[in-house]
């Protein structure tokens, strides 16, 4: 006869690792091509200018530039990659020729 009862086995002894999902590089930020922005399951956020899809479903630069998210069609966002020199470009405001000094 047994002294001690069966023990029985847990039946919720295991799990699984994160899996590393979300934004990578955020709005404003300079990334280099080829650099990951977002890793994602499933399309929420569509790829936009100089970003393209991978095999699952990860958006990554296919330019070095600047990161922004945008709305995009029916209510979904897109993120874009914009070169660095066109924005700088953009927001850079002309410079002012000096006056020209006239002879007496």
């Amino acid at each position: 006869m047994a002294t001690s009862k069966a023990q029985g086995s847990s039946s919720n002894g295991r799990d699984s690792h994160g899996q590393r999902l979300g934004v990578k590089r955020y709005g404003s930020q300079f990334v280099n091509a080829g650099e990951i922005i977002l890793k994602q399951r499933g399309t929420k956020i569509l790829p936009g200018l100089n970003v393209s899809r991978a095999s699952d479903d990860s958006l990554f630069a296919r330019a070095s530039g600047i990161v922004t998210f945008e709305w995009a069609k029916k209510g979904k966002q897109q993120v874009s990659v914009y070169p660095k020199e066109a924005a700088a470009k953009a927001v850079k405001p002309a410079k002012k020729a000096a006056p020209k000094k006239t002879a007496k």
